[in-house]
């Protein structure tokens, strides 16, 4: 665990580097799933390419942001935090790790059961992890749009939070996750 300037603690570089690239990959996805729809359809294979490799990046950057959580414990909530918000904390991170692990898990089974291989970006094809079935396709299809919606609705509960304890509370809470 480092600290800032001020002597308050942050997390290690590796958990903000993993944070930020995980948060930019994860909005860049959910911006291809939403705005590719009514493009031309060669245009939107080409956006549902890069939208598969990166859930794979993001699933495999997660489990590196898990096992280095698992190893750092990240720095305590400063002692102004209010009581309520403390497990509200834990829960949203649970949350996002559970969709950060569940959302590009479904789009992998979704994928595999619809005998869709998903190229790596070029680099080799991520093996198919389920049989070819068109129930099954249909149904994680389903579950990969809602969770796709959820894990839109906690990342912008997340970035208004973090602009609130930021510009509202004043708490320099930001800080502890600030790459610069």
């Amino acid at each position: 665990m480092a600290t800032m300037s001020t002597g308050a603690p942050r997390y290690t570089k590796v958990a903000i580097w993993l944070h930020w690239a995980i948060g930019l990959a994860v909005i860049a996805n959910i911006g291809l799933a939403m705005l590719t729809e009514d493009m031309p359809r060669e245009t939107h294979r080409t956006a549902m390419l890069i939208h598969k490799a990166l859930g794979i990046a993001i699933l495999g950057l997660t489990v590196l942001r898990i096992l280095w959580r698992l190893g750092h414990k990240p720095p305590p909530l400063p002692a102004a935090t209010p009581a309520w918000q403390r497990p509200v904390s834990k829960l949203v991170h649970f949350l996002f790790y559970a969709l950060l692990i569940l959302l590009p898990l479904s789009g992998w089974v979704w994928m595999s059961a619809a005998d869709r291989p998903i190229d790596f970006f070029g680099l080799f094809t991520v093996p198919s992890i389920a049989s070819p079935s068109k129930s099954l396709a249909d149904t994680l299809h389903e579950r990969h749009e809602v969770l796709g919606l959820a894990m839109l609705a906690l990342a912008a509960i997340h970035v208004l939070a973090a602009l609130k304890h930021q510009f509202v509370d004043r708490t320099g809470l930001i800080g502890r996750m600030n790459p610069f």
